[in-house]
């Protein structure tokens, strides 16, 4: 892994984590997100949100925060690329 981009400072990194990002972070770990993209999202260091993770693993916060980041995620509609650019008539 490299190392450089395992440790780049992003506009986020050392600041304090909110609910939200809790959330946030919990909610791309349920849609199996990458470490790189959630990072990215975030605005974070890869090592950040590994560490993240690790910590609410260890603290067994991971799932409840996993659960409520479900019930509370928007439904996106499916891609449906059969009616795309058509129009109604």
């Amino acid at each position: 892994m490299n190392e450089d981009l395992e440790n780049r400072a992003d506009m986020n990194t050392g600041k304090k984590w909110s609910q939200m990002d809790l959330l946030d972070l919990a909610n791309c770990i349920r849609l199996n997100d990458p470490v790189e993209e959630i990072a990215s999202f975030m605005c974070r260091s890869r090592r950040e949100i590994r560490e993240k993770i690790a910590e609410l693993e260890r603290s067994g916060e991971l799932p409840g925060l996993i659960e409520k980041a479900a019930a509370e995620a928007v439904d996106e509609p499916e891609d449906d690329n059969d009616t795309q650019g058509e129009t109604a008539t």
